[in-house]
């Protein structure tokens, strides 16, 4: 009778094995704790509670800690900042935007400060930024740099709205607005500011028609909401070249140009230069 029981429990356990053969698992031994198992596979704490659905902090010995995810587990996340978008956040993990979209369940690019955005995959946590740097961090980081030679996106600049917290026009709820919007009427000639390669021109949600100029040394720049884009992604553009037309594209309420200039993927106020 023994036999046969310690054949079903080799069975059972082979089972268990293959069943598992996609997951990497740690067993607890005594004395181990979330935070050093944490360390010893380089997983948050808060990766491994939810990879095993934990409620608490409390293991026992034997039991299977899962370190590598099961498909229904949305990896490591980051922390959204002030300036974040989920284009950035893109760039920053070789994750595309409409995956992020898929992972994270988004409708559009709206984003919150403080929210996790999920990436799909673990992450190192060297690699992950969790910090809650302000979008102050770099004002004078930029006052003696390249940004004294931009000129300006329009020949007329007025200010519609201004950079900072303001309530959306459309959404009705307070966000950071990472730009500034200036007046402008339909197909008025949006030129390049400064000199650089166009690493986005298209479509992306809520912009509308965007493109975006990598200006070199740390800048970039953002013109949204156009008619018409009369540049094509891996473009060079000198300084005060003609790069599109403004409009109303995306989520806007009527014509104008939205611009964002930013330093180390850190919004900046434009109206500062």
């Amino acid at each position: 009778m023994k036999s046969i029981q310690k054949k079903i429990f080799i069975l059972i356990t082979l089972f268990a094995l293959i069943s598992c053969s996609n997951n990497k698992y740690y067993t607890v031994k005594k004395g181990d704790t979330l935070y050093s198992i944490s360390k010893k596979n380089d997983v948050s704490i808060e990766e491994l509670k939810e990879i095993n659905k934990l409620k608490n902090n409390l293991l026992y010995s034997g039991q299977k800690i899962y370190i590598r995810s099961s498909n229904n587990y949305k990896g490591s996340y980051h922390i959204v900042r002030s300036g974040d978008t989920l284009y950035s956040i893109s760039k920053k993990y070789n994750v595309t935007v409409k995956d992020l979209k898929k992972i994270n369940d988004l409708k559009d690019n709206t984003l919150f400060k403080n929210n996790k955005i999920y990436l799909g995959k673990l992450i190192s946590k060297k690699d992950l930024n969790y910090s809650s740097t302000s979008i102050t961090t770099y004002e004078d980081n930029y006052k003696n740099s390249i940004l004294k030679n931009f000129k300006q996106p329009l020949k007329e600049m007025t200010v519609t709205s201004p950079f900072g917290y303001r309530v959306h026009p459309v959404l009705g709820r307070k966000i950071l607005h990472t730009g500034v919007d200036l007046r402008a009427s339909m197909n008025t000639p949006v030129y390049s500011p400064y000199g650089g390669i166009i690493i986005y021109a298209g479509w992306m949600s809520g912009y509308g028609k965007i493109i975006i100029i990598d200006n070199g040394s740390s800048y970039e720049t953002r013109f949204a909401h156009l008619n018409r884009i009369l540049v094509k992604k891996g473009q060079r553009v000198a300084k005060g070249k003609v790069i599109g037309k403004s409009g109303k594209t995306g989520r806007v309420t009527g014509p104008h140009l939205h611009y964002e200039i930013k330093y180390k993927e850190q919004p900046i106020n434009p109206m500062n230069l």
